[in-house]
Protein backbone atom coordinates (compact mmCIF):
# COMPACT_ATOMS: atom_id res chain seq x y z
CA UNK A 1 0.00 0.00 0.00
CA UNK A 2 2.61 2.78 -0.93
CA UNK A 3 -0.48 4.85 -2.08
CA UNK A 4 -0.97 8.58 -0.75
CA UNK A 5 -4.20 8.49 0.49
CA UNK A 6 -5.97 12.10 0.21
CA UNK A 7 -8.64 13.52 2.60
CA UNK A 8 -10.75 16.50 1.00
CA UNK A 9 -12.02 19.43 2.85
CA UNK A 10 -13.42 22.93 1.73
CA UNK A 11 -11.15 25.64 2.90
CA UNK A 12 -11.70 28.36 5.58
CA UNK A 13 -12.86 31.89 4.72
CA UNK A 14 -9.85 33.04 5.72
CA UNK A 15 -8.32 31.86 1.97
CA UNK A 16 -11.15 33.44 0.47
CA UNK A 17 -11.80 31.18 -1.78
CA UNK A 18 -13.98 28.04 -2.38
CA UNK A 19 -11.57 25.63 -3.94
CA UNK A 20 -10.93 22.25 -2.26
CA UNK A 21 -7.61 21.83 -0.03
CA UNK A 22 -5.77 18.83 -0.42
CA UNK A 23 -3.93 17.44 2.68
CA UNK A 24 -1.40 14.47 1.35
CA UNK A 25 -0.49 11.91 3.66
CA UNK A 26 2.02 8.73 3.13
CA UNK A 27 2.16 5.44 4.18
CA UNK A 28 4.49 6.53 7.34
CA UNK A 29 1.85 8.40 9.21
CA UNK A 30 -0.82 6.48 11.53
CA UNK A 31 -4.21 6.16 9.47
CA UNK A 32 -7.19 8.36 10.19
CA UNK A 33 -9.56 6.08 11.89
CA UNK A 34 -12.94 7.98 13.09
CA UNK A 35 -14.37 11.24 11.86
CA UNK A 36 -13.04 13.01 15.00
CA UNK A 37 -9.43 12.21 13.84
CA UNK A 38 -10.15 13.53 10.51
CA UNK A 39 -11.06 16.86 11.90
CA UNK A 40 -8.07 16.62 14.34
CA UNK A 41 -5.48 15.97 11.60
CA UNK A 42 -7.38 18.92 9.64
CA UNK A 43 -7.42 21.52 12.38
CA UNK A 44 -3.31 20.73 12.62
CA UNK A 45 -2.88 21.28 9.22
CA UNK A 46 -4.44 24.17 8.69
CA UNK A 47 -3.29 25.31 12.08
CA UNK A 48 0.27 24.38 10.96
CA UNK A 49 -0.26 26.19 7.49
CA UNK A 50 -1.78 29.71 9.35
CA UNK A 51 1.41 30.08 11.47
CA UNK A 52 3.77 29.45 9.24
CA UNK A 53 1.80 32.31 7.30
CA UNK A 54 1.91 34.70 10.62
CA UNK A 55 5.37 33.95 10.81
CA UNK A 56 6.38 35.20 7.41
CA UNK A 57 4.06 37.76 7.24
CA UNK A 58 6.13 39.38 10.47
CA UNK A 59 3.19 39.34 12.55
CA UNK A 60 4.79 36.76 14.98
CA UNK A 61 7.85 36.67 16.10
CA UNK A 62 9.65 33.21 15.97
CA UNK A 63 12.29 33.81 18.89
CA UNK A 64 12.08 35.89 21.58
CA UNK A 65 15.97 37.65 22.85
CA UNK A 66 16.53 38.79 25.88
CA UNK A 67 19.26 41.02 26.80
CA UNK A 68 21.64 41.54 28.89
CA UNK A 69 20.97 43.26 32.62
CA UNK A 70 21.37 47.10 32.47
CA UNK A 71 21.25 47.28 28.71
CA UNK A 72 20.13 50.49 27.49
CA UNK A 73 16.10 48.94 27.12
CA UNK A 74 16.16 47.89 30.62
CA UNK A 75 16.88 51.32 31.58
CA UNK A 76 14.66 53.05 29.54
CA UNK A 77 12.02 50.70 31.15
CA UNK A 78 13.28 51.86 34.63
CA UNK A 79 13.22 55.31 33.75
CA UNK A 80 9.50 55.02 32.48
CA UNK A 81 8.39 53.07 35.79
CA UNK A 82 10.07 55.21 38.01
CA UNK A 83 8.64 58.32 36.20
CA UNK A 84 4.77 56.56 36.39
CA UNK A 85 5.56 56.04 40.08
CA UNK A 86 6.19 59.72 40.79
CA UNK A 87 3.45 60.56 38.91
CA UNK A 88 0.36 62.36 41.27
CA UNK A 89 -2.47 60.59 41.70
CA UNK A 90 -5.33 62.22 40.41
CA UNK A 91 -7.66 64.13 43.15
CA UNK A 92 -11.25 62.31 42.45
CA UNK A 93 -14.17 63.16 44.21
CA UNK A 94 -17.34 61.29 44.81
CA UNK A 95 -20.52 63.35 44.58
CA UNK A 96 -22.79 62.17 47.65
CA UNK A 97 -26.36 61.46 46.30
CA UNK A 98 -29.25 62.26 48.35
CA UNK A 99 -30.63 58.79 50.12
CA UNK A 100 -34.05 58.09 49.00
CA UNK A 101 -36.40 57.74 52.21
CA UNK A 102 -38.22 53.91 52.45
CA UNK A 103 -42.13 55.02 52.77
CA UNK A 104 -43.68 53.38 55.75
CA UNK A 105 -46.99 51.96 55.36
Amino acid sequence: MGEISKLYAKTPDVQKSNSVLRIQRTKSSQPIKSSADRILFLQRTIGNQVVQRLIKSGALQAKFKIGQPGDKYEQEADRVADAVMRMPEPGVQRQVEPEEEEETL
